[in-house]
Formats: structure tokens, C-alpha cells, sequence
């Protein structure tokens, strides 16, 4: 009988040993230091341009980059693209993604702490680039 009392008890300890150890997912680090997660997303059937403003800079992280740096611009980016950064509250966040050769559609996607708050597919036009683009904010 004591036995069975000492194996509950240890079996009791270590539940809730795991539980307190344990991410349920409802938060992140980059909540309990007050950043923000932001991803972003670009979606399509072809290369794209990528262009984030800012996202770099110390305004938007807290990591210190050289001037020119602030922005993420980059170029014939494989499709889908995501990337994910620990934000700043209070700021705005704009994604442009572009594509000269589109074959059907290009999209975008901006997520923060996990949750859509704004996207956008365009079609493709024969002839044209096709070009997508969002905008949001971070909780402030």
C-alpha cells in the first residue's frame, strides 16, 4: 500500500514537472521578452522579388545594423517564401512581393503572433508584372 502512495506521488511530481516545462504554444519568447512575431509569406508558381522596409533597422529589432542594411530586399526568391522576425510592438509592417515572369499568381501574407492579419493574390495579366502587397501593424 505505501508503495502504491510513493509511486503516485512521484508520478504526481513529474507530471507536473513536464506540464511547468512543457510550450503549449500559447506563448513565445518573443512575447515574454515584448517583441512581437511577425512572419511573412510570399506565395506563387514562379521566382518573386521580396521587399520588406525597415524590418532590419533598430527601430523595428534589437539588433544594431549599419545603415543600407534596414531593408529587406532580395531577388529571384524560390516560391513559397517565408521568413520570421522577433518585432518591436507598435510598428508598421508593409510586404511587397513582385514577379516579371509570374505563370498564374503571385500572394503575400503577414502573420503576427501567429494570426493572418493581412494577404493578397494577384493574377496573372498576360504581359505584366505582377505584383502583390500587404500591410499591417504590431500590437502596440
Amino acid at each position: 500500500m505505501r508503495t502504491h502512495k510513493t509511486a503516485a506521488c512521484l508520478a504526481a511530481i513529474m507530471v507536473a514537472l513536464l506540464a511547468g516545462c512543457s510550450d503549449d504554444g500559447d506563448t513565445s519568447k518573443a512575447e515574454d521578452d515584448g517583441m512581437v512575431t511577425v512572419e511573412f509569406k510570399v506565395t506563387g508558381d514562379s521566382p518573386a522579388s521580396v521587399y520588406v522596409p525597415g524590418i532590419n533597422s533598430s527601430l523595428y529589432t534589437d539588433t544594431k545594423k549599419s545603415s543600407g542594411d534596414a531593408d529587406l530586399d532580395l531577388e529571384n526568391v524560390k516560391t513559397p517564401w517565408s521568413k520570421k522576425f522577433k518585432v518591436k510592438p507598435g510598428r508598421s509592417l508593409s510586404l511587397q512581393a513582385g514577379s516579371a515572369e509570374p505563370k498564374k499568381e503571385i500572394g503575400c501574407q503577414i502573420f503576427v503572433n501567429g494570426e493572418l492579419k493581412d494577404e493578397e493574390t494577384r493574377k496573372n495579366k498576360p504581359g505584366s508584372t505582377l505584383t502583390a502587397g500587404c500591410s499591417s501593424a504590431t500590437p502596440g
